[in-house]
Formats: C-alpha cells, sequence, structure tokens
C-alpha cells in the first residue's frame, strides 16, 4: 500500500504524520537522504528535518544516495519503515535517484509498507515531473541531467514554500505553465503537506 507525506518542509509539518505510522515513532526505524543538499553550503535546512525525526523518536540512519548502488541501497532499506528525502536541489537529487537506482528500489519498498517522506525537493521528487522546479532550483547543478520526469507517485505538482511572498510571481509563471501540460498544481506552504495513499490523497495543515 503507498504511504506517502509529501512536505513543504518535513520538519515542520512531520508531526502530522502520526496516521501513517503502524507503530509509534519509537519502535520504528527511518533512513534520512540528504544528498539533494550537496550543491549548498549552508545545510542547516536540509539537518533540521533529520533532527525531527531523532527528536520524534524514530531509530534514524543516514544513506548518501551519491555514494551507494542499487544493491547495496536495497540492502540498507530492507529493514526501514520509513524513508525522509530531504531539501535542496531537484534536478541535481533526481541524477542522483537514478544514479544510485533509488528510482527503481522505491516502488518495491512501498509496496511492502515503506513509508516515504519528502521534503520540498523530497516531494517534487514523486511527481509526474520536476520541470516546475527550474524557476527555484539551478538545473546546472545536474548538467548531464536532461530528463525531468520524476517518480509519477503522485499525478499532481507540489510546489512547496508557497508561503514566501518572494516567490509569489515564480509560482504564479509555474502554475500556469504545468497547467498548459495538463497538469494539477498543488501550492503547500510549510506547514502543510500531502498525504498519499491508495485511496487517493488529501492536504493536511497544522492548523486544521
Amino acid at each position: 500500500m503507498k504511504k506517502l507525506f509529501l512536505a513543504s518542509f518535513a520538519s515542520v509539518s512531520l508531526d502530522l504524520i502520526t496516521k501513517l505510522l503502524p507503530k509509534p515513532a519509537t519502535e520504528l526505524k527511518a533512513a534520512f537522504i540528504p544528498t539533494a543538499g550537496d550543491p549548498y553550503s549552508d545545510k542547516g535546512f536540509v539537518y533540521v528535518d533529520r533532527e525531527k525525526l531523532v527528536e520524534m523518536g524514530f531509530d534514524v540512519t543516514d544513506i548518501d544516495l551519491k555514494e551507494t548502488d542499487e544493491a547495496t541501497l536495497e540492502t540498507k532499506l530492507a529493514d526501514v519503515d520509513l524513508v525522509l528525502v530531504a531539501g535542496g536541489n531537484t534536478f541535481y537529487l533526481l541524477d542522483k535517484v537514478r544514479k544510485s537506482g533509488f528510482d527503481k528500489i522505491l516502488p518495491k519498498m512501498l509496496e511492502r509498507g515503506l513509508i516515504y517522506v519528502g521534503s520540498s525537493a523530497g516531494s517534487i521528487l514523486c511527481c509526474p515531473t520536476i520541470e516546475g522546479a527550474k524557476r527555484f532550483d539551478n538545473p546546472a547543478d545536474a548538467s548531464d541531467l536532461t530528463d525531468y520526469r520524476g517518480l509519477n507517485l503522485f499525478n499532481k505538482v507540489i510546489i512547496p514554500h508557497a508561503h514566501k511572498e518572494k516567490y509569489a510571481e515564480r509560482i504564479k509563471q509555474t502554475t500556469t505553465e504545468m497547467n498548459e501540460q495538463g497538469l494539477e498544481v498543488i501550492t503547500l506552504t510549510d506547514d502543510q503537506a500531502v498525504i498519499v495513499t491508495d485511496e487517493g490523497s488529501n492536504v493536511v495543515d497544522l492548523h486544521q
């Protein structure tokens, strides 16, 4: 059964995930993937997501996609209950996801019950395309990536950090562009996330 928690910023909204958890967080193993943050000198925004997992009681293991291969990755994820893919550059992330084989392994892991948590870029990754990130992230950070198809685990395009005024015009332009391609857009503030299961999807909000 598909269980996705696609957040704008997981460290802010992750308390809303409890309905997806089969057991208390203190009894679950989590893998934390910080790879998307590589292009940034200040990675503080990446590791607050990890700190949130620890705060909630998860047993956390770090996995860097650029330092692993498909067989090793499958072994590392075999006994993990939840994986959190943190934010950063979406283009760089997709490139490393493909090169590591994570894109092939993840669907099988979801089938066996793994819970996927995306944070910003980690959420956009699950959409039909990551092209909508081009006004926010630098595609040149993954210079050999030419195919912007996402993992297509969710059928809409997510735009995170929608509460930030500096992004307003870029969000408007991106929404128009995606709509013209026949894709529905969901904008999320950092207080929100989309929960996706086999039954459908719904937006959850800390203020609801």
